[in-house]
């Protein structure tokens, strides 16, 4: 272990060296400034990246230093068991939070040099220093229903704070070697964490993965009373969307094998892709609306989503919202919701002479009688 680890361990957790960090706008004024603070001026610019490289694989005890309501736990790495950490740059205005994440490690250039890295299991005495949160609401959708126009939409709000599919939590529900209990442990921990270094956004919003509806009854036990919206949208629309451009869970990932035996039934029996993406579609259309008749939760369809639905969902979730936000929500409602600089035009039936006759036919059979009744409950 480098000499300078206790230096290093002092700078990340001390808010009034890393504000001097912070302040320089080159890469020589701030290795500078991390010099002066470790008296280390002797060493060269090279040397102290060396060293930086060096301190930044070391996987440190939460004991040993205190990131909470300063840096940003943005990934978990499942074979080492590790949490990492990265500075915030502002709140999350892009589609996906991994988007996010890539702003804050390219434009803060502390992140460039200084990535800790906690062990999982002392996340605990990190979260014991931030307040324990409850989340303004939550998403869950079936992809390409306007889950990320929403959740775009509502990051215009003066005082949400958007997750949207954010990665850490992504990793941790994906890691089969953690129990039900540990990940419901460190799901929550994880959220207040992230939630801690918005404390001017005090309504939190997460936008799940459309997958981690299967995951339901884990996610819904240590937050029952968190309002939640369910998203759908005509299935031949769905699929098409992922006939363009697929989705993780419509690829074959089988790093989801784990989720639900649907994700691994084209290992075993071999199954065009088409047809692997109707079952994928139809087992989260069957688990939404199962779901759906015996809770307490907002239905919507894609093609509800307007200004009206907006506010309707923004007064659900308990966020207060000016005329002046309404505004920018009516903007953002009139560019693509995942590529922001782009008008945004209605493609649905465009989007349906993607399939050849059969194959509409085939899908209609299959998965409109689960979404008819889906929208009849609605």
């Amino acid at each position: 272990m480098s000499d300078l680890f206790p230096a290093y361990c002092e700078l990340i957790s001390s808010p009034a060296q890393l504000a001097r960090c912070q302040e320089a706008t080159s890469v020589s004024e701030l290795l500078s400034v991390i010099k002066s603070l470790w008296q280390q001026t002797a060493l060269s610019d090279d040397q102290l990246i060396a060293e930086l490289v060096q301190l930044n694989q070391q996987i440190i005890d939460g004991d040993k230093i205190q990131l909470a309501g300063h840096w940003l736990p943005y990934r978990y790495h499942a074979k080492s068991r590790s949490i990492h950490w990265c500075l915030p740059a502002g709140h999350a205005t892009e589609p996906f939070q991994d988007e996010t994440i890539s702003r804050y490690r390219q434009t803060v250039l502390l992140n460039q040099f200084i990535t800790p890295k906690t062990a999982l299991t002392s996340l605990d005495i990190q979260a014991k220093a931030v307040q324990s949160i409850t989340p303004a609401g939550f998403i869950f959708h079936l992809s390409r229903c306007g889950s990320t126009l929403i959740s775009g939409c509502l990051s215009e709000l003066d005082t949400s704070c958007v997750f949207s599919e954010s990665p850490v939590l992504t990793d941790i529900l994906l890691d089969r070697e953690l129990g039900k209990t540990a990940q419901q442990q460190y799901l929550q921990q994880l959220i207040d964490l992230q939630a801690s270094v918005f404390p001017s956004r005090p309504h939190v919003v997460i936008k799940w993965n459309a997958w981690d509806i299967f995951r339901w009854d884990l996610i819904r036990a240590i937050y029952p009373q968190v309002p939640c919206i369910f998203l759908v949208r005509n299935p031949v629309e769905i699929l098409a969307s992922h006939q363009r451009s697929a989705g993780r869970h419509m690829s074959g990932d089988p790093t989801l094998a784990g989720v639900h035996l649907v994700f691994n039934k084209n290992q075993v029996v071999p199954v065009s892709l088409l047809d692997f993406r109707i079952d994928v579609l139809k087992e989260l259309l069957a688990e939404i609306q199962l779901i759906g008749a015996g809770s307490s939760v907002c239905r919507v369809d894609y093609h509800q989503l307007d200004l009206d639905k907006l506010s309707e969902i923004c007064t659900y979730f308990r966020i207060p919202f000016t005329s002046k936000e309404v505004s920018r929500i009516k903007s953002r409602l009139g560019f693509h919701s995942k590529s922001p600089m782009l008008r945004f035009n209605e493609d649905g039936v465009e989007k349906q002479k993607l399939f050849s006759p059969m194959d509409v036919k085939r899908i209609e059979q299959i998965l409109l009688p689960l979404y008819n009744q889906f929208s009849k409950n609605n």
